[in-house]
């Protein structure tokens, strides 16, 4: 299952937590940290009820309640806890760089940090990035642990799995370019620093993107990986969406590109 990613997004039009989902259904308010509400989508409960379930569901004559304990730990709280402290990162950099945090929602595809703010290219950098290297201490906090549990036992089980996890999520988001993922995120912000023209990086994105989904949704299918399909899947909708707009120029009503695009005398776009 450590192949649920974070990803995160631009504010709504409301700050109503019951507009902040991707899929319909009415997110389940469950705290506030750092003065960011943390929701919850109806589906990441059945998606929690499954993942306990299923185990013994496959495996009821061999299964031990020790391993059924540790796969629950590694599969919800571990997971999701570590997805929720990656979208921390993109809320606490956008505030950084004066922007607005309207609240995290936690889905079965992983995170969605609704945030927004007004400046350049250099802070869409900065906050898309911010996430991904949450996870640096984080191995680094679990790295230490292990070293105090013997070799083998539950807890050092337990550590090992939680360093690979934020390694894996660190990599995927840092160097896989597809949106709308982190690192489509930060391939758009990085075309715009190079200066390059507002519709040009958004039909690269689209392309880069949609290649990348489908190597997810492929990935997926050949190791059995539900999630990464339809993680693939959902990334391939959003990369041809952007397509569209850039087709139909009308990128300043992209949420990723709109800050950029403008009309200009000598083409549809140019670089602000």
């Amino acid at each position: 299952m450590s192949n649920i990613r974070t990803i995160h997004d631009t504010p709504t039009a409301s700050s109503n937590r019951f507009s902040m989902s991707p899929i319909g259904g009415n997110p389940i308010y469950v705290g506030t940290v750092f003065g960011i509400e943390i929701t919850l989508h109806p589906l990441l409960l059945l998606y929690f009820v499954i993942s306990a379930a299923l185990p013994w569901l496959l495996n009821s004559s061999t299964m031990t309640m020790k391993v059924w304990l540790y796969l629950v730990v590694v599969n919800i709280p571990l997971l999701f806890g570590t997805v929720l402290l990656h979208e921390l990162g993109h809320c606490f950099a956008t505030r950084k760089v004066g922007g607005e945090v309207h609240g995290i929602l936690l889905w079965p595809l992983g995170g969605l940090a609704y945030i927004g703010h007004s400046g350049d290219a250099k802070d869409d950098l900065i906050v898309s990035i911010a996430g991904p290297l949450t996870h640096i201490p984080q191995a680094l906090l679990w790295y230490g642990l292990s070293q105090a549990f013997t070799r083998g036992t539950f807890m050092d089980m337990l550590c090992v799995q939680a360093l690979w996890l934020n390694i894996s999520l660190m990599l995927f988001n840092l160097f896989i370019p597809c949106y709308p993922l982190d690192g489509g995120r930060i391939f758009a912000a990085s075309l715009q620093l190079m200066k390059v023209r507002v519709d040009i990086a958004a039909k690269i994105c689209a392309f880069v993107s949609l290649v990348c989904a489908l190597g997810i949704g492929l990935y997926g299918f050949l190791y059995n990986e539900i999630i990464a399909m339809f993680i693939g899947f959902w990334c391939a909708q959003e990369s041809y969406n952007l397509y569209v707009h850039t087709k139909e120029e009308r990128l300043q009503e992209h949420q990723l590109f709109s800050k950029y695009a403008i009309e200009t005398n000598d083409g549809p776009y140019n670089q602000i």
